[in-house]
C-alpha cells in the first residue's frame, strides 16, 4: 500500500514537473494566429515542448506500470495454460458434432430417396382407394428418419467463398460495391502506393493529392 501511495506521488511529481510547467507555459504563450516566421518558429518549439512534456510523463508513468505488466504477462501465462486445453477441447469437439452433422444429413437424404423411390413403386400399383393409406404411410416413415437424424442443435450454416479457378474479379468486385460491403476509403487510401509501385500515373475517376501534416517531435 506504501508502495502504490509513494508511486503516485512520484508519477504526480512528474506531471507537475518543470518541463511539463515549461511546456504549459509556452502553450498560453503562444500567438492566437500563424501569420509570420515569428509564429510559426514560436509555434514549432511549443509543439516540440510539448512532445517532451508528453515523453517525460510517460517515461514516469512506464518505470511504475512495466513491473505490472510483467506481472500480468506472467498471470496471462499462467491463464493460458490452464485455459489453452478447455478451448483445445472446445474446438475439437465442435469439430467433431459438424461432422456428425453433416453424415446424419447423408442419412437422412438417402433415407428419404429410399422411401420417395418405393412410394411412387407403391403408388403406381394401387388402386385410388389406397392412395391415401400409402401416402400415410410412407408420410410417417419420413417423418421417423426426421427424428431419428435430426437431433443435432446449434449448427449455424454460413457460407465462404474459395478460389477455385481463373476469377472474373471484375465480376466480384462489381458484387461487392453494388451489395455496398466494400470498403472504399480503405481501397483508396493504398491506392497512391499501389499507383507508385506500379508505375500507373493515371486512373479514370480517381484524382491523387497532397495531404500535408506537421511532423515536428
Amino acid at each position: 500500500m506504501e508502495t502504490n501511495i509513494e508511486n503516485l506521488t512520484q508519477f504526480h511529481n512528474a506531471i507537475n514537473s518543470a518541463e511539463v510547467l515549461k511546456s504549459q507555459q509556452m502553450m498560453k504563450a503562444v500567438p492566437a494566429r500563424i501569420e509570420d516566421k515569428f509564429s510559426y518558429d514560436v509555434s514549432a518549439e511549443s509543439i516540440k515542448a510539448a512532445n517532451d512534456a508528453i515523453k517525460h510523463i510517460e517515461t514516469h508513468r512506464k518505470t511504475i506500470t512495466l513491473p505490472l505488466d510483467a506481472y500480468k504477462k506472467q498471470l496471462m501465462d499462467i491463464e493460458k495454460a490452464a485455459t489453452q486445453p478447455l478451448r483445445d477441447f472446445i474446438e475439437n469437439r465442435k469439430l467433431m458434432m459438424v461432422v456428425y452433422h453433416n453424415e446424419l444429413a447423408v442419412v437422412k437424404a438417402e433415407a428419404d430417396a429410399k422411401i420417395a423411390a418405393e412410394a411412387k413403386a407403391a403408388l403406381a400399383n394401387s388402386g385410388a382407394g389406397t392412395v391415401a393409406d400409402i401416402m400415410a404411410h410412407f408420410t410417417d416413415a419420413m417423418t421417423t428418419t426426421t427424428l431419428n437424424n435430426d437431433h443435432t442443435k446449434n449448427i449455424r450454416i454460413s457460407k465462404k467463398a474459395e478460389i477455385v479457378g481463373d476469377v472474373d474479379w471484375r465480376t466480384v468486385l462489381m458484387t461487392i460495391m453494388q451489395a455496398e460491403l466494400f470498403d472504399v476509403s480503405e481501397l483508396l487510401r493504398k491506392l497512391p502506393k499501389a499507383m507508385e509501385l506500379t508505375g500507373t500515373e493515371n486512373i479514370k475517376g480517381i484524382k491523387i493529392v497532397e495531404v500535408k501534416t506537421q511532423v515536428i517531435r
